[in-house]
């Protein structure tokens, strides 16, 4: 599975795994990345990789998993720019 939508690019890894980047960036930009995303037994477990590496959260669906990046994408896009 791939989905693109406005916010997100959702890439399928395997059958129980996804990496979700940020779709308005290019495919070469290291920020792009935000997340890997897998279904563990009855719950997906997801690995951030923005804003802090390696933080882990649970949820109890994908698609409550892509609403919490899509929340983090819609934060990292209001933070002012670095002078």
């Amino acid at each position: 599975m791939r989905r693109i939508d406005r916010e997100l690019e959702t890439i399928a890894l395997t059958d129980t795994s996804w990496r979700v980047c940020d779709a308005s960036l290019p495919d070469d930009d290291g920020t792009r990345l935000l997340a890997y995303v897998e279904q563990v037994d009855d719950h997906i477990e997801t690995l951030w990789m923005w804003p802090l590496v390696g933080e882990c959260t649970r949820f109890d669906s994908l698609d409550t998993a892509l609403g919490a990046i899509l929340d983090r994408l819609t934060a990292r896009r209001v933070l002012p720019e670095a002078s």
